[in-house]
């Protein structure tokens, strides 16, 4: 029993940090900063501790980007083409917040002359542990080590001069051998200036009735300058027959709709013929 008591003082002593989880939230975890060039913007971020215990923060910034799927990608803060992270301002960026105590941190946005396109960044609150010197003689290159953290995506959303353009296009069907499910893939590009949210629908239309089958819509979020996938999944409730296949592209009330249609006819065998 000696020996467990003093070894578990040896751990409070020389590694505390294995006592703090990651016991805190953020709200909210999406900011939006409605300015136009020239004008400034404040919001607050709420942080609250969850812990027993007085733990210090930290906010730091990153860029990222979004690839053809949708999934973002950190990168440096301020080396993206569509940064914002060098127009933000955190009322502070390293402060304790007591046990179960939420503060509120004031972040500011300034934008600059002459720019009207959407940006994004990323801005991480984490919680931080000041070194002693026995770990600094370890790691000398730092003076805080970073644990447990949480995303904030950041937004800049001009008012005036935002352009919304979007088309949709190369709608093909593509041959994956590990899935028997016959799939289409169309892709969207976002052109404008605006982040927008919108809706990618496929139609199947019978050639010979007439009769138009609708699937459901598949949602996504598309970023200026980045093209996006759009994978969809032909229900096998679709009855055979020939088809023309179109995707179409609604991305709000006042725009007008896009689309791309199949270049080949759609052909959907019975079950019969398939397996002769």
């Amino acid at each position: 029993m000696r020996n467990i008591n003093l070894f578990l003082t040896f751990l409070i002593i020389y590694f505390p940090a294995i006592l703090f989880a990651q016991d805190f939230e953020v709200s909210p975890v999406k900011m939006y900063f409605t300015v136009d060039p020239g004008e400034s913007q404040s919001e607050v971020l709420s942080i609250t501790n969850h812990s027993n215990f007085k733990t210090p923060f930290t906010i730091t910034f990153e860029d990222f980007v979004v690839d053809i799927n949708g999934n973002k990608q950190s990168m440096k803060r301020n080396s993206s083409k569509s940064s914002c992270t060098e127009w933000i301002t955190p009322e502070k960026t390293f402060f304790d917040i007591n046990p179960n105590e939420q503060i509120p941190i004031k972040i500011t946005m300034q934008a600059p002359e002459d720019d009207y396109t959407a940006r994004w960044a990323v801005m991480y609150i984490q919680t931080a542990r000041v070194q002693t010197g026995f770990d600094a003689d370890k790691e000398l290159s730092a003076a805080v080590n970073l644990t447990g953290r949480i995303a904030v995506q950041i937004y800049r959303l001009p008012v005036t001069n935002y352009e919304i353009k979007m088309n949709i296009k190369h709608l093909q069907e593509v041959d994956d051998s590990e899935s028997k499910d016959r799939i289409f893939t169309a892709f969207v590009e976002n052109t404008g200036a605006a982040i927008t949210k919108c809706k990618v629908i496929f139609i199947a239309s019978d050639l010979n009735s007439g009769e138009e089958f609708e699937f459901d819509p598949i949602l996504i979020e598309s970023f200026p300058g980045y093209p996006r996938e759009v994978r969809f999944t032909l229900p096998e409730s679709l009855p055979s027959g020939k088809y023309s296949l179109v995707a179409l592209l609604d991305y709000g009330i006042k725009t007008t709709i896009k689309g791309t249609r199949l270049k080949e006819i759609l052909v959907i065998l019975d079950k019969e013929e398939e397996k002769e």
